[in-house]
């Protein structure tokens, strides 16, 4: 390299100094040419603005963004939703009672809406924590001041109270430029003459509705698109029709429900979970363009669900949920790209055949799915939770033996195509006799293995060992209860997944078991052995907020073959196959 040409690059570099944070190009000529910090936020357009501040997690944190500057204020203050959380006031009491500063500041905020000028309200929500008929006045006037504003969206949330119910104004019906209505907790009144002819969603959830209610509220509202009863009474049939543009329905144990017809010939969504003890016949024979199809019913037997499922050919999703009558289905679609089966106590075999099946989630103690391929599939999630004996100790349904369950298991994980950046997780509630979680990851053919210890089960987690595997179809699964494995595709690159793993668990052992040629070692040691002992990286003082590197105290290497350690995890670290190289180190950590 010539001593001209490294001047040269000298000159280019020396062009740009740093001023208070900012780059700035030295003067050429007469001419300085500078790079200002420019708050390009603050140039979007008013619309846009209030949809990142309708984002923000409390109304507080909008508010404060009026604090940025005049234009943020008036921003603010054009803000179109306003979200009254009585939760937010609970424990903020000195002279006044939590309702009393509730009510001001309603009244306060409503009265400045009020003195603002052409300003309009996109929603208004109101959730209530305690409620009793001094209230009622001041909810009254609330809601019929919001209404005023025609909003386009009303959420009202009231505590469940078997001698107090607030009664929803008549108002509330007679709005029609409302397009989404979310009521909880209150009594509805017989909805007669109802002007929605705009509404959309209605979301009606533990409350008592009739026959009646339900079809004076269908017959007014024309447009209806969403509709969800959820933990209500009183309705024994829900019958649907003469409503082209009705895409979803949501029944949540309704308690007194018998009877569902929909004839929707648009409906894509159908969500039902069954009251216990109650029986409910269901017809969706008509709902030919359903998409999404979900359902909880503990007396679901073959027969029905064999015949629905030839009525969907474009269904894309399906929930089997604790249908415990289920035993012998077949799942042949086309469409299919999502099927989850989850606790199907009796199902004994799913003859499925979809080709084009993305995701597939399984949670029993069975394997009733061995016809699957999963070829095609981009994620899955098997969850085997075994039955117990009658002496308490866990035993899978097809005997006590379970060296078949795992050598089946096995062949079933070897079926996937792991050349596409697949990963999976296996973890379990108990290894040998303590309770443990284990986990088996792999990220793009390579296996992250942690291995974790919890003082209660499901209580007090805390994951002490992680291990990278880079042959994913090498690995013998380990035998234990209570296993459960999620295969996904991993989106990050190895190192970020390394930083969230000693940023989020702290381990308190990393190892690593890799080819001769694997690079993997050298970055699990760059990142630990040969890491700043003062790292600079995070110059804000704020501890939660700092990473990882600031609480990493102490690095050691160990090895493994010669290690006394008398642990499992040492043991399985062990039994990997010798052309494999191991890497293990001890980590210890300051307090957070």
């Amino acid at each position: 390299m010539s001593r001209e040409s490294g001047v040269k690059r000298k000159r280019k570099r020396d062009d740009f100094i740093i001023v208070n944070g900012s780059a700035k190009r030295r003067r050429k000529g007469s001419v300085e040419h500078r790079v200002n910090n420019v708050d390009y936020i603050s140039q979007l357009p008013d619309h846009i603005i209030h949809q990142i501040i309708g984002h923000l997690r409390c109304t507080k944190d909008a508010a404060r963004t009026s604090v940025l500057s005049k234009r943020w204020r008036d921003i603010w203050a054009s803000f179109s939703n306003l979200v009254f959380d009585q939760r937010k006031f609970h424990g903020q009491t000195r002279n006044i009672t939590n309702v009393e500063m509730f009510e001001n500041y309603v009244d306060n905020t409503l009265q400045r809406r009020i003195e603002q000028k052409d300003r309009s309200i996109q929603k208004f929500a109101l959730h209530m924590t305690h409620y009793n008929s001094g209230l009622t006045t001041h909810m009254d006037r609330w809601i019929d001041l919001a209404l005023k504003y025609r909003i386009k969206e009303f959420e009202l949330h009231i505590p469940g109270n078997r001698h107090k119910y607030y009664r929803l104004p008549r108002c509330v019906f007679t709005a029609n430029k409302l397009s989404a209505l979310r009521v909880y907790g209150c009594k509805l009144g017989p909805c007669n003459n109802l002007n929605l002819s705009n509404l959309q969603k209605v979301c009606l959830g533990k409350l008592y509705v009739s026959e009646k209610m339900v079809e004076n509220l269908i017959h007014g509202c024309p447009m209806l698109e969403d509709f969800r009863l959820l933990y209500s009474t009183g309705l024994k049939t829900f019958q649907v029709s003469n409503l082209p543009k009705l895409k979803r329905v949501d029944l949540h144990r309704c308690l007194g429900l018998g009877k569902v017809k929909l004839q929707a010939p648009n409906l894509e969504t159908f969500w039902y979970l069954r009251e216990k003890y109650m029986r409910c016949k269901i017809d969706l024979s008509s709902c030919n363009a359903l998409k999404s199809f979900t359902l909880e019913d503990a007396k679901l037997k073959d027969e029905w669900f064999q015949k629905h499922l030839s009525c969907f050919p474009v269904l894309e999703k399906l929930v089997l949920s604790k249908c415990n009558a289920l035993k012998n289905i077949t799942i042949s679609s086309f469409k299919l790209k999502i099927l989850i089966l989850r606790e199907c106590k009796q199902l004994e075999e799913a003859d499925i055949d979809t080709p084009n099946l993305l995701s597939f989630e399984y949670m029993g103690d069975k394997m009733p799915f061995s016809s699957l391929n999963p070829s095609s599939l981009k994620e899955a999630k098997l969850y085997f939770k075994p039955s117990r004996t009658k002496e308490g100790e866990p035993r899978f349904h097809n005997g006590d033996d379970h060296t078949p369950w795992f050598a089946r298991l096995q062949v079933f994980l070897e079926k996937f195509d792991y050349s596409r950046g697949l990963k999976l997780v296996a973890r379990s509630a108990k290894v040998s006799s303590f309770p443990t979680l284990l986990c088996i990851v792999f990220i793009k053919n390579k296996l992250l293995y942690p291995y974790v210890t919890c003082s209660s089960i499901l209580l007090s987690l805390s994951i002490k060992d992680f291990v990278i595997y880079e042959r994913p179809k090498e690995v013998c699964l380990p035998r234990v209860y209570d296993l459960k494995l999620d295969v996904v595709k991993s989106s990050v690159a190895l190192e970020d997944l390394l930083d969230d793993i000693l940023r989020t668990w702290h381990p308190e052992t990393l190892s690593s078991l890799s080819i001769s040629r694997s690079k993997l070692p050298k970055l699990v040691h760059k990142k630990l052995i040969a890491r700043e002992k003062e790292p600079s990286c995070c110059t804000y003082n704020v501890p939660g907020n700092k990473c990882w590197r600031h609480f990493l105290d102490n690095v050691k290497t160990e090895n493994v073959g010669n290690s006394k350690s008398t642990s499992e995890w040492i043991a399985w670290l062990r039994s990997s196959p010798a052309k494999l190289r191991t890497n293990c180190f001890k980590l210890s950590w300051k307090s957070r």
